[in-house]
């Protein structure tokens, strides 16, 4: 192989991942923004603390109950035809919101887009596992993907929560529709990469040790049964409780998401220096997360529970790209979407339940008890993974 086949691999793989990074910010513009606009959402619906939650924890099951299908799709189809079809839908749901806005239709477009944005997040999981597996740097790749999760965050923060205080929730919801649009031009456009390999048969598949995978896939529900808690409730939080305006709570939630960015980074890439210890740098994560939610709650009544839970949120959200990259290199290749399909139904369910459950919870208890359920659900996590079977497969089983 010429000197410049290596150097093509290359550019293409970070080509694929410019345009995985562009498809996951604009899913997460809505994933992560919505929950930014919480005081927003519960005026213009006129709905309560739970209400909101229930909102918002609806679009993550819609997301749970379809990435299995957008998994299973994405191994048996073009992996980039499927997430481009999830972005063209999800931009179509969120400008049916925007142009029906307060009406029951608005709703369910909402609800409905949850549905069709789990296709990009499992579809370009796949073609970056079969880009980047053999450069060495697939911790690199997938914890660069899911650092856009954050940035979605921050521009949920600032830019879609100034719209909506300026223009209105409409206006918002459009700017997010044009944003997905823009993120499927990244994706159609980008380089080819190595091919896909000969599709096999069903019966030709080779297995998933689902045995060996069931501590992961439990270890990340809790992981986002802790995340989802405080990221959907924050500025709800500060809103309700410590007396802030929707814009200075959206403003510290985009700062949260901009700390998170390079944690993920950085741990992406110490993750593939060490890649047997990608596990324990989980379960410090997790277990550092439950012990600051359990100082929000003993210390609620102090002003310092407020960076306590802005720590504990950049703590909450550094698990992501460690968790899929030790799933990835854990399964054939050939099921890398089916596998990826049943994890983010996990996550997506767990986050989908999660602003319900904890929304309940402080409506019938105490933000106390809601910050102590989400730092038991943190430990939870850590048992989990403190199962799991950590030596790789090889390279031949997942390339």
């Amino acid at each position: 192989m010429s000197k410049a086949a290596p150097d093509k691999l290359r550019r293409d793989a970070l080509g694929i991942l410019t345009a995985a990074v562009a498809a996951q910010l604009a899913v997460s513009a809505a994933q992560q923004g919505l929950p930014a606009l919480g005081p927003i959402l519960a005026s213009t619906f006129n709905l309560t603390t739970a209400g909101v939650g229930l909102l918002l924890g609806t679009i993550s099951l819609g997301t749970a109950t379809a990435v299995i299908f957008w998994g299973k799709l994405a191994d048996r189809i073009n992996d980039r035809l499927v997430a481009v079809l999830g972005l063209l839908g999800t931009a179509t749901c969120f400008a049916v919101a925007a142009f029906f806005e307060t009406s029951e239709v608005a709703h369910f477009a909402i609800i409905f887009a949850g549905i069709m944005m789990a296709a990009p997040t499992v579809a370009m999981t796949k073609g970056l596992a079969r880009n980047f597996v053999h450069l060495g740097n697939i911790g690199f790749a997938l914890s660069t993907r899911q650092a856009a999760v954050p940035v979605g965050g921050v521009i949920g923060g600032l830019v879609l929560t100034g719209i909506a205080v300026s223009y209105g929730l409409s206006a918002a919801l459009y700017a997010l529709a044009a944003l997905i649009v823009i993120g499927g031009l990244f994706v159609i456009f980008a380089p080819a990469g190595i091919p896909e390999p000969p599709r096999m048969s069903t019966e030709n598949l080779p297995p998933v040790n689902w045995k060996r995978l069931a501590p992961i896939l439990i270890a990340a529900a809790f992981f986002c049964l802790t995340q989802l808690g405080i990221v959907a409730l924050l500025t709800l939080y500060l809103s309700s409780s410590r007396g802030w305006s929707p814009t200075h709570a959206g403003q510290l939630y985009a700062l949260m998401m901009a700390c998170v960015i390079p944690l993920r980074i950085r741990l992406g890439v110490i993750s593939d220096r060490y890649p047997d210890k990608r596990v324990n740098f989980q379960i410090v994560i997790a277990l550092l997360g439950a012990v600051l939610l359990l100082l929000c709650a003993v210390l609620e009544q102090y002003a310092i529970v407020v960076p306590l839970l802005f720590l504990a949120g950049i703590t909450a959200m550094g698990w992501n790209g460690l968790l899929f990259t030790t799933a990835v290199v854990a399964v054939p290749s050939q099921r890398v979407g089916y596998t990826q399909g049943v994890l983010h139904s996990f996550i997506f369910a767990a986050g989908g339940l999660s602003p319900i459950i904890m929304s309940r919870i402080v409506q019938s208890f105490s933000w106390q008890a809601a910050w102590t359920v989400m730092a038991i659900c943190s430990v939870m996590a850590a048992v989990s993974l403190r199962r799991f079977d950590a030596s790789p497969a090889t390279i031949e089983e997942i390339a």
